[in-house]
């Protein structure tokens, strides 16, 4: 008999699972490391509330939809795994993940907190997008969540290229980026930080931080268009709604 694949489940990290229950994020700071885990949206995944959250959460459910959708996982990518809050689920039903980013405090965070909560299946490797060392035909899956939106438009078919080489022949890439271009988004996002976080705005609005991200660059306009030149869609979804697309979510497989 061939072994059904396992169904992932959604186990999301707490701020116990990570290192001094991320005490860092109280006081904000201009230091390296604090701006390093707001860029991989500790403080997102910690401290929102309302709409953001729900937003979030919700891009979890629908990447793991497509995971139950592709079944068997042997190998996945996690691009741009920031700090793992994503891990423990993707490792309930691959039998092997990669965490891959380039940030060294983030992806410290990430394996104190795979640690703590036993997950074994996971190696973590920090490298730059921009110029990876995949090896060909690798993954069955890439998953890239929040990532896409940091690549300039002009150097997002060459990283998708890199994702669609290190996927083996009908793999899989699951996507997901914020549509920066929805002026009820960028207000609903700004009044939550404003509100809900003041501290951590002031702190990443200021010019004398340590550490300066890239930050949001391309367009969701601009992310369909340079995946469908590499791959085939086979899902597509806006949320929360088509007529409100505030984030998209795209399951497409390799040409």
């Amino acid at each position: 008999m061939i072994p059904m694949p396992r169904r992932y489940q959604l186990y999301l990290p707490k701020k116990i699972d990570y290192p001094n229950s991320f005490k860092i994020l109280d006081k904000p700071n201009k230091s390296v490391e604090y701006h390093q885990l707001v860029e991989a949206s500790a403080s997102a995944y910690f401290e929102t509330k309302g709409p953001v959250r729900w937003l979030f959460m919700k891009r979890f459910k629908v990447a793991l939809d497509y995971l139950n959708q592709i079944g068997q996982v042997d190998n996945l990518l996690d691009v741009g795994t920031g700090i793992g809050f994503f891990l423990p689920s993707l490792a309930t039903g691959a039998k092997k993940v990669v965490a891959f980013d380039y940030a060294k405090y983030t992806l410290k965070y990430a394996r104190a907190m795979c640690k703590k909560r036993g997950v074994k299946n996971v190696q973590f490797i920090q490298d730059d997008l921009f110029n990876p060392k995949f090896k060909a035909k690798q993954f069955d899956v890439v998953m890239a969540l929040s990532i896409l939106e940091h690549v300039l438009p002009k150097d997002l078919p060459r990283v998708i290229g890199y994702l669609k080489k290190a996927l083996k022949p009908g793999g899989y890439l699951i996507a997901g980026y914020p549509n920066e271009g929805n002026a009820i988004f960028k207000l609903v996002q700004q009044t939550e930080k404003l509100l809900m976080r003041p501290k951590m705005l002031k702190s990443i609005k200021s010019e004398e931080r340590d550490y300066k991200s890239l930050g949001h660059v391309a367009l969701s306009r601009q992310i369909d268009k340079a995946i469908k030149q590499k791959f085939k869609i086979v899902d597509y979804r806006s949320l929360p709604l088509p007529i409100l697309k505030f984030y998209s979510m795209s399951l497409a497989v390799k040409k």
